[in-house]
């Protein structure tokens, strides 16, 4: 098995965008997902002066934003007046990757609501790119803090629901899972679900 560390998709299924996070961690096990209207939030629960640990994880809107830190707020924020191409690009640039001992990259996606398009970015300490893809029925786009060159396409799994998508991401042979959020847009709005 591989250990990628943060781990997002975005994808199609059944004509409707999706999206994922997939929590995998080595340093800090102890954490999970509280969802709080349109947001869901990663949260620590050991003792840890590490701020990068708790965040929104997916912030819902117009957009869907998916990532693994406080970048979440400000990409939704820029999606207001910019394209998702270059909120992505400003916000990654000016954040940049994480000031930890890991030097912790920077992952993000965006999806639009009735869109067969997506976004994915990457700030890294020697790596930097956004891009703007047209998804495939099925398939998923994914990016990841390690051990993964740029982003791959997988299968999507079978699922109807953002919970029942959750539980098919947890099932991906990757190392130190812990949780996983699913983000499926329906006739009003997105869902939201975490699992387990």
């Amino acid at each position: 098995m591989t250990y990628t560390g943060r781990t997002l998709g975005i994808g199609l299924m059944e004509g409707r965008p999706f999206a994922f996070y997939l929590l995998c961690s080595r340093s800090f096990p102890d954490r999970r997902a509280v969802i709080r209207g349109n947001v869901a939030y990663i949260i620590n629960q050991g003792e840890s002066n590490n701020p990068y640990v708790s965040y929104p994880a997916v912030r819902v809107g117009e957009y869907a934003v998916v990532t693994n830190g406080l970048h979440t707020d400000f990409i939704f924020q820029a999606l207001e007046w910019e394209k998702p191409r270059k909120a992505l690009v400003h916000v990654l640039d000016a954040m940049d990757y994480e000031r930890d001992e890991h030097g912790t990259p920077r992952i993000a996606g965006v999806m639009e609501r009735g869109s067969g398009r997506g976004w994915l970015g990457f700030a890294g300490r020697d790596s930097f790119w956004v891009r703007g893809l047209g998804l495939r029925e099925g398939k998923a786009f994914v990016t990841a803090t390690y051990n993964v060159d740029g982003f791959i396409e997988i299968s999507a799994g079978n699922f109807h629901s953002a919970k029942e998508l959750a539980t098919e991401i947890l099932k991906l042979p990757l190392e130190h899972k812990i949780l996983a959020i699913g983000v499926v847009e329906k006739e009003r709005g997105w869902e939201i679900e975490v699992a387990p």
